[in-house]
């Protein structure tokens, strides 16, 4: 009797599931950058209200956010990133460089990420468990 091995998830498909709709990126890119009440992300974003309350909910469920009140017994709530929503710094980074270095539009100033420190743009880099580079012509994907 052979052992049947689990099948093989791609790993794209199940982050689009969780982060792919219209706003959920644009959520956790706000609430990065310090936007963290309710009606603060919707100002921000100029997302209707429900809208807002089914993404910050299925990031809460996703373990992406973490809502707490503002003070104990508060109605109003601080969302707050998780160390799995700071996982998706690397990738939002790699989005914003990819936009400004594609994109067709003309005469528009990119966002860009920087190093507080120095001023410098960031930038996302391939590499092995090891720290070294590894080049496109070097990556596969296995199933």
């Amino acid at each position: 009797m052979s052992e049947s091995k689990p099948a093989v998830q791609c790993g794209i498909e199940e982050a689009l599931s969780v982060i792919g709709d219209r706003w959920s990126l644009l959520v956790v890119r706000d609430v990065l950058r310090g936007v963290n009440r309710f009606d603060s992300l919707q100002d921000s974003l100029q997302i209707s209200r429900n809208i807002l309350t089914q993404r910050l909910s299925n990031l809460e469920e996703a373990g992406i956010l973490v809502k707490a009140p503002i003070k104990p017994g508060a109605r109003r709530m601080l969302y707050s990133p998780t160390p799995k929503c700071l996982a998706l710094v690397p990738v939002l980074v790699s989005l914003i460089d990819w936009s400004a270095h594609w994109s067709e539009k003309a005469n528009v100033r990119w966002s860009r990420v920087i190093d507080k420190r120095t001023g410098e743009p960031v930038q996302i880099d391939l590499v092995n468990k090891d720290g070294k580079p590894v080049s496109l012509l070097d990556l596969d994907l296995k199933y």
